[in-house]
């Protein structure tokens, strides 16, 4: 399962929170609820393929900006008061670690990853006004020796979304392909998001290698910050539900 968000222009402009009829901010429901809570919905879904014949494989990839993480308000994780544009993405980026984490020791035999893509040709120039396309395409021409292309990213993830590099923290069943497709020994399974090899939980960079832990991650992990984002977040899914019963 791959979860991926390309924000509309209108987004890529918010500077202040534009809420949902559950009091959620759009562009932080796009990219951080929204993943969750179809993650968290298909749940019974992983965990049965865990031990589903013939290859017991499960696996979750959610496709943002792992290793761009900066410092997070975990006073304000809803961003009610505090929010801004860069805050949003910010936030973002950090629960979407935090909860690859907290699926994987709830779910150990599912493979859970958050991944950066980098900067890909997906054709967002289309949305823009006519100048602003003139603009983009200047820009895109500059900077194409650094992109990747839509065809190569979306080899590259399929790679990360079955590869053995990235196993769960227990197979459930004998199957070969009960941790992702064997690479043989060209390649080595990849230190997790905790730092421990094949923890069940991954950040990768655009070529799938394993992003070298800030130092201010160790210390939200340290702090207990994965729990409190699980906390958070659930407690959202429970305040949605409520709302939304009593309006059906």
């Amino acid at each position: 399962m791959v979860c991926a968000h390309k924000p509309a222009f209108e987004d890529v402009l918010l500077t202040k929170s534009a809420e949902s009829l559950e009091g959620l901010d759009r562009k932080l429901t796009l990219n951080y609820y929204s993943r969750m809570r179809f993650i968290s919905n298909l749940l019974p879904l992983l965990q049965s393929a865990t031990t589903n014949s013939p290859s017991s494989f499960s696996r979750a990839v959610s496709l943002l900006a792992a290793g761009t993480e900066r410092k997070i308000n975990v006073n304000d994780l809803e961003l009610k008061n505090t929010f801004t544009t860069a805050r949003c993405a910010d936030h973002s980026v950090v629960m979407n670690d935090f909860m690859a984490e907290e699926f994987a020791k709830q779910q150990p035999g599912t493979t859970f990853m958050h991944g950066f893509p980098f900067v890909v040709d997906t054709g967002i120039a289309r949305e823009l006004p006519w100048w602003g396309r003139v603009g983009a395409r200047a820009v895109t021409t500059i900077l194409s020796p650094w992109m990747v292309s839509q065809e190569e990213t979306a080899q590259r993830q399929l790679f990360h979304a079955t590869s053995g590099l990235y196993p769960p923290a227990q197979t459930k069943s004998a199957s070969q392909t009960a941790a992702g497709i064997s690479s043989g020994d060209m390649l080595a399974v990849i230190e997790g998001a905790d730092e421990q090899i094949g923890s069940g939980a991954y950040l990768t960079n655009w070529n799938g290698d394993a992003i070298k832990q800030k130092a201010f991650l160790k210390e939200y992990r340290a702090q207990g910050y994965g729990k409190i984002i699980w906390d958070h977040t659930m407690g959202i899914f429970d305040r949605v539900r409520k709302l939304n019963a009593q309006s059906s």
